[in-house]
């Protein structure tokens, strides 16, 4: 069976977040990625060269995900292949996160070494960023000493809390204190404990739902613990109602034999799924993402991806089965930069769609009038 993540990494870790970034949960930007912006605009952001262009027909209610280029937030549509950028952020932006089904967007920036909340809604004509709440710590409260990457902002299913994460402690690899700030009264809650402010931030899901006719499991052997030889054909299975037991890893080449795997999310098409491959540890998880169709014939390592990333690696699926994920490495390149790739549904080839660290999906909005 397999192993439940929450004891290995501490809250915040979890795979299941990493993969439901999807959704609101992807925030977390190193601290050495900004840059000033030009003027206070939204302009087209070409792919190949990021030049500007003066007009574009492209919304960002049309687009698919937002990344940064710096302190700029931009926004890609994989129909049109094309971004446009929001340059009227002059701070560094540190963590951020939509509210659920909305364009509105509470951030943190770091200005005077000093952590500030910022809200503001993509969907206004004039988006403006808006001033909420000095946080009361400085920047490097918010800083975890693993990778030195921000702590997320995390943001209640009705946008009426908003959290962030400080006091790194090596104990459990995570931040021990969260800082929770009630916009309906417009003060910080200090009257409850940790434990009751996180309750905050439990969202709900309907996940399990969605694949409950998909089982995942692992092979695991029969052994005695005496036994000086492990199993070696530790293999990742799926079993689909009528249509029986079906092997997604035996046609894979790993370094070190997998020693468990991680659930993972099917497609909506409901034809792939991505899962994770735990080959070795350190103080993390290590090993790769792994991408294969249910019907076990397609299967592929993601290379350059590692359980380990405190950022991700950022992925989602598309509503066409199209996969996205970020390449963090590349053994033995040393100018390697981090890109976002693409799998189309109709191919087993990864496509690099451009250079950037991370990605979050944008929420699904109604068009209605």
């Amino acid at each position: 069976m397999i192993k439940n993540f929450e004891k290995y990494l501490a809250s915040g870790l979890l795979f299941g977040a990493v993969l439901m970034m999807s959704v609101v949960s992807f925030s977390c930007k190193s601290k050495d990625k900004a840059e000033t912006p030009k003027d206070d605009k939204v302009v087209a952001d070409s792919i190949a060269e990021d030049s500007i262009a003066e007009d574009t027909s492209l919304k960002i209610a049309d687009c698919d995900f937002m990344y940064f280029r710096g302190n700029k937030f931009c926004f890609f549509s994989m129909e049109r292949m094309d971004s446009i950028v929001y340059e009227g952020e002059t701070d560094e932006i540190v963590n951020y996160s939509f509210v659920p089904g909305t364009l509105s967007m509470y951030y943190s920036v770091c200005k005077d070494s000093s952590l500030v909340l910022k809200f503001i809604d993509f969907a206004e004509e004039v988006p403006t960023p808006k001033h909420i709440a000095n946080w009361g710590m400085t920047c490097d409260d918010c800083i975890t000493e693993t990778y030195g990457t921000y702590s997320p902002l995390s943001v209640s299913d009705d946008g009426r809390y908003l959290g962030v994460n400080y006091d790194f402690s090596w104990d459990g690899y995570w931040f021990t204190k969260i800082k929770v700030y009630d916009n309906e009264s417009r003060k910080f809650v200090t009257s409850q404990n940790q434990e009751k402010l996180y309750d905050y931030f439990n969202h709900s899901s309907d996940d399990e739902e969605e694949i409950s006719s998909i089982i995942f499991f692992e092979d695991n052997h029969n052994y005695d613990s005496d036994d000086e030889e492990l199993p070696q054909a530790h293999n990742y299975y799926c079993e689909q109602k009528g249509k029986g037991k079906v092997c997604l890893t035996d046609k894979l080449t790993f370094d070190e034999t997998p020693e468990e795997y991680y659930s993972g999310m099917v497609s909506p098409t409901a034809d792939r799924v991505v899962f994770g491959a735990v080959t070795g540890w350190g103080d993390f998880p290590h090993g790769p993402y792994c991408i294969a169709s249910l019907d076990g014939k397609y299967q592929m390592i993601l290379d350059g991806t590692d359980l380990s990333y405190d950022e991700g690696p950022s992925m989602a699926w598309l509503e066409d089965g199209t996969f996205l994920y970020i390449v963090n490495f590349m053994e033995g390149v040393d100018d390697f930069k981090p890109a976002i790739m693409a799998i189309y549904p109709d191919s087993t080839k990864p496509v690099e769609l451009f250079k950037v660290s991370e990605f979050i999906m944008l929420p699904k909005i109604s068009h209605e009038e």
